[in-house]
């Protein structure tokens, strides 16, 4: 048992780390594949009957509950107040829930080699960094792996005692499938979260690396021109000897700065790939999930107002306070996923483009020194111009963040006095 844990703890490769995260959307059935070891005891990633089985069992079982609320007439909101609003929301929450999963579970099969070509990628890219003497820091990726799964698990649970709490103190009582229905499109919105935030964190984690390795040469083009005393051969082939302070095996090969220059443009170009294969798995469940939380927010607002403005709900066993509560929590949980894939997606972003900042530096840094390193970096430069990580799915979602906080002050302030309140319908 000791010798598990101790082997779980320390990976000693790429699919090592990733196992816990890619084991959870396997048992969920998000994804048909599971780490396994392959034949030289290294991890590796294969599709197995029981994964699509699993994920068609859940396929069935999501719908049937959808089916089941939608035909019995038994939604939660539908216990809060019952309008033609909300009527036509339930139906479009449903449908598109519906969708969403079938659409999930979708990419999930169809699409998994897209999936399984972009963790193939970045594990690659790490036999390519210790080329030039790094070395990925797997038990750290471990661990925010599992501090990602953690939070996501602490805000789920929170969620659903705050859901119950409110139900509980109203003594009302909805069926199982009517919360499974009502539940799932969250849950399963996280799952594609945290699968999505632990592809961005490797992704951005090796363009650091990368900007750490242009710095590194931008400092010996600098010594270079403060010392030009020392012999030319000396400045043609520099050591690159844990640059980051992480030990390398391969940290006492000689390479020249040309040829450093060359595998960084290698690396970044594999890594831009790896994100092509990554939004085109990805698209549909961000749009997907932009979907969900515009119809959460449209119709959330709605029902919010109409409670506290109008008379539609007088015969309800809900408190105001009680209410706003309910909705505020299901708004805000569904917001923080939003703000959690924006923010990722704009930091990776921003670290790919400092690789820009970093190779012009290094080129005045050694202007009119080396002409065939300045070639390098040109060539560099000009191909991060036209590779590109911003996608359509991200662009959507950050409107539909500017769109949530352009809404009217003064609901706010409604919302909050509902809070204050003691008064039930």
């Amino acid at each position: 048992m000791r010798k598990c844990l101790r082997t779980f703890l320390n990976p000693k490769d790429f699919y090592a780390a990733q196992r816990p995260v890619l084991r959870v959307s396997f048992l969920v059935g998000m994804t048909p594949f599971t780490v396994v070891k392959g034949p030289t005891e290294l991890m590796m990633l294969r599709c197995t009957p029981f994964g699509y089985i699993n994920s068609s069992v859940h396929v069935i079982l999501f719908c049937s509950c959808y089916v089941n609320a939608l035909l019995q007439g038994d939604t939660i909101t539908r216990f809060f107040f019952r309008t033609d609003i909300s009527t036509l929301g339930d139906v479009l929450q449903f449908t598109i829930g519906i969708t969403a999963l079938f659409m999930t579970f979708f990419c999930s099969i169809f699409q998994r080699n897209k999936l399984i070509k972009c963790f193939h990628a970045l594990a690659s890219i790490d036999r390519r960094f210790k080329e030039i003497g790094m070395e990925t820091n797997y038990k750290s990726t471990l661990h925010y792996n599992l501090l990602v799964m953690l939070t996501k698990a602490i805000i789920s649970t929170l969620y659903l005692v705050v859901c119950l709490a409110v139900f509980i103190s109203s003594d009302t009582y909805p069926s199982v499938t009517t919360w499974m229905a009502f539940l799932l499109p969250y849950f399963m919105m996280s799952m594609v979260i945290v699968l999505f935030l632990c592809f961005v964190n490797q992704t951005k984690h090796r363009f650091h690396l990368l900007n750490k390795v242009l710095k590194h040469l931008k400092q010996a083009a600098l010594e270079k021109r403060i010392s030009p005393q020392r012999r030319p051969s000396y400045w043609h082939a520099i050591k690159i000897q844990r640059p980051l302070g992480i030990a390398s095996v391969y940290s006492n090969n000689d390479k020249s700065m040309p040829d450093v220059v060359s595998t960084v443009a290698e690396i970044q170009d594999a890594l831009c790939e790896a994100c092509s294969y990554a939004e085109d798995y990805f698209t549909i469940q961000m749009l997907t999930i932009v979907t969900i939380v515009f119809l959460i927010i449209v119709f959330n607002s709605y029902y919010v107002l109409d409670a506290l403005l109008g008379s539609t709900s007088l015969d309800s066993p809900f408190s105001k306070g009680q209410f706003a509560m309910f909705f505020l929590c299901q708004a805000m949980v569904y917001g923080f996923g939003v703000f959690n894939i924006v923010y990722g997606s704009s930091s990776l972003v921003q670290e790919n483009d400092n690789i820009g900042s970093n190779v012009h530096k290094l080129l005045n840094a050694a202007a009119g020194a080396d002409s065939e390193l300045a070639g390098k970096l040109m060539h560099l430069s000009l191909q991060m111009l036209h590779r590109k990580l911003v996608g359509a799915a991200t662009t959507y979602l950050v409107i539909l963040i500017q769109y949530e906080l352009s809404m009217d002050e003064s609901k706010h302030e409604t919302i909050a006095r509902a809070f204050l309140g003691n008064e039930t319908w």
